[in-house]
């Protein structure tokens, strides 16, 4: 799992979303990342943040979430990572079990917006080919563009 974050440039992001769509975007932190409170007293101040506890399921805590929210444009994810693997909550999610959270992914689409995106970063999801291949079916399952940054 890689630990250090890398530079957020959500500023950029969010001026990019308001001067394109009204829609919300919000940010989504594992708490098991190491040191993210820094960054809620640095780039994501004026952004909408909230933390998956380490103790519950991130993919339920996910879903529970986002309904709460109606044609979101953005989806920040932070979290820690290995290529084809990222840990949300207690779930490490992976193409071992990404069909069994299928159904929970695909119900994203009724809170995002037609061309959101959502933005996976602080770890290496993509760094292989089962990662982007991962990152492919996510994108499949959520109806969204999904970038690893």
């Amino acid at each position: 799992m890689s630990d250090p974050l890398p530079a957020l440039n959500l500023s950029t992001a969010q001026s990019q979303a308001s001067a394109s769509q009204s829609f919300p975007s919000i940010v989504v932190i594992d708490a098991a990342v190491k040191s993210y409170q820094n960054l809620l007293a640095g780039p994501l101040k004026e952004l909408e943040v909230h933390i998956l506890s380490t103790q519950e399921d991130g993919i339920a805590q996910l879903q529970t979430l986002m309904r709460q929210y109606q044609r979101l444009s953005r989806l920040h994810l932070i979290c820690q990572g290995a290529p084809g693997q990222m840990r949300l909550g207690t779930t490490l999610l992976s193409e071992v079990n990404l069909w069994a959270y299928a159904d929970a992914i695909r119900q994203w689409r009724d809170c995002l917006a037609d061309d959101a995106e959502v933005l996976i970063y602080g770890c290496d999801l993509a760094a292989n080919r089962a990662g982007k291949a991962f990152v492919s079916w996510l994108r499949l399952l959520a109806g969204a563009c999904i970038r690893v940054l």
